[in-house]
């Protein structure tokens, strides 16, 4: 097979090949400073977002690879002529870089349409916008001097043409023959001896190259992660234009809170989460969606009152304080134990780590006086503890109370006729205005022992004064005066508090 030597004509038509890789860095610059000015008109506010689309497009790709090989070409001309090649190689990086900025502006574009992007990341894709733009400039006035032939050292026009020195041999025809396998095998060792004699030859350019490779590699992997696409985890702030969210909790239960079953065939995510509003502004609640697999879960608070020892519903107030919502989602059951994400307006993404509260897993054993902290159930807060406690037939409540401007003192027997009464002291700070017997009585036994006999008390009747604030007098038991031992047991979801009173 007859070839001819490529290097006669690429040095005939050096400047023409400048001028071409000129237009396409024009293109490709016009390409880029057009997403620029609508990044710009969209965050001053005289663009509409669904004009985004527009300006999507993918003959960018195909210029720069047209340009990247056009820069090989010509680097190979310049290594063989042994003439200054470095410009060639920089602007190799250049374009993959524009591509992977432009990439990723192309991104940013699609999200805009489809839904919101926060004023933070809009800045940060038109800065790197701006930046790249700026060495786009640079490059074209590079070609442009190569393409009309000007000696920018000499600043005359003399033509680069006769600095490559064309000769007859450039353009001689040369034979390509193909042998058999020992012909090939002996071509493998030769190509690969050049290679190595070529890596030797161009060791620090290939390492400037491949070093910046690397750099542009993990720098666009790093801020496409960290900041352009980033998926944050529970206790990360979130930032938006009006307000900034951070999911404290994530729970999964198909229970109330008075550990009755809600339903068999599905289950709930409750999501706890903390708003800190930067403006009066209310939360969109369709904007947050629960991805599960395949499956997108929107907010459902039709079963709020089954959930209220979590927390405050959201309810379409107006934000105008930090303060902390849940958001319930009702889900296929199937879902219950598969990886979750929270997608606020798409370009959020949190990834949640749910806490299974139908099993109890935790179990915390307390004595007289200890403070039964509550922070570390699900209910994410408040505390009790019991200070004293008393069993008798009968106790006398002094009180008093006032009429037309007096002050009168009174007596109150608290009593059963039947049963025994305890007066338990008790200091708390329940969380939600929970009522202190309500707690109880909602989540605890109280329970005894009698000759290793365990028992649970059959009646647990409020009889606290409306007027008495240091703790409550129970109607329980009879036979609690006879234990040996006697403890409340209170469960909150997957925690069980024993608290040893006796």
């Amino acid at each position: 097979m007859i070839l001819r030597k490529p290097y006669g004509f690429l040095i005939k038509h050096f400047r023409l090949i400048h001028i071409i890789l000129t237009f396409i860095y024009i293109y490709l610059a016009i390409k880029v400073n057009s997403i620029l000015k609508y990044y710009n008109n969209y965050i001053l506010g005289t663009e509409n977002r669904l004009n985004a689309i527009k300006y999507v497009t993918n003959y960018y790709m195909i210029a720069i690879i047209i340009s990247i090989i056009i820069c090989l070409i010509i680097y190979a001309l310049m290594r063989y002529k042994k003439k200054p090649k470095l410009l060639y190689l920089i602007l190799i990086a250049l374009y993959i870089v524009v591509a992977i900025i432009i990439n990723i502006s192309y991104d940013g574009l699609n999200t805009l349409y489809i839904s919101y992007l926060d004023a933070k990341t809009l800045r940060l894709y038109r800065d790197f916008l701006k930046i790249i733009i700026i060495f786009q400039y640079i490059s074209i006035a590079f070609t442009t001097i190569r393409g009309l032939g000007f000696d920018i050292k000499k600043f005359n026009f003399k033509e680069d043409i006769n600095e490559l020195d064309l000769d007859i041999n450039d353009d001689e025809e040369v034979e390509l023959t193909i042998g058999g396998a020992e012909a090939i095998e002996r071509k493998g060792r030769k190509k690969l001896r050049e290679l190595m004699y070529y890596y030797k030859e161009n060791k620090m350019f290939i390492i400037v190259i491949v070093a910046i490779v690397l750099f542009i590699g993990l720098s666009s992997i790093t801020i496409n992660t960290q900041f352009i696409n980033k998926v944050y985890k529970e206790n990360e702030t979130v930032s938006t234009d009006s307000f900034n969210l951070k999911v404290l909790n994530t729970y999964t239960t198909n229970k109330s809170y008075k550990n009755q079953t809600i339903s068999y065939d599905t289950s709930y995510v409750i999501v706890r989460m903390l708003i800190s509003p930067k403006i009066a502004t209310k939360l969109n609640t369709a904007n947050l969606i629960l991805k599960i697999n395949n499956n997108n879960y929107t907010v459902n608070g039709k079963n709020y009152g089954t959930f209220l020892d979590l927390g405050y519903n959201y309810n379409n107030t107006v934000l105008k304080e930090t303060k902390t919502y849940i958001f319930i989602f009702n889900i296929d059951k199937k879902d219950a134990n598969s990886k979750m994400q929270l997608r606020y307006a798409e370009d959020k993404k949190i990834n949640l780590n749910p806490i299974y509260l139908d099993e109890v897993t935790t179990t915390k054993k307390l004595k007289l006086t200890e403070s039964m902290d509550l922070s570390t159930s699900s209910l994410g807060s408040g505390n009790i503890t019991i200070n004293s406690y008393e069993i008798k037939n009968m106790f006398e409540y002094g009180y008093n109370y006032e009429i037309n401007g007096k002050i009168y003192t009174s007596k109150l027997n608290i009593q059963s006729l039947s049963n025994k009464i305890i007066n338990l002291k008790i200091s708390s700070s329940l969380p939600y205005k929970m009522d202190l017997y309500d707690f109880i009585s909602n989540y605890g036994k109280l329970k005894y022992k009698i000759n290793d006999e365990e028992y649970e008390s059959s009646i647990l009747n409020n009889k606290t004064p409306g007027s008495y604030k240091e703790g409550l007098y129970l109607e329980v038991d009879k036979n609690i005066a006879n234990a040996s031992n006697i403890w409340l047991e209170i469960v909150v979801r997957n925690t069980k508090y024993e608290y040893t009173i006796k």
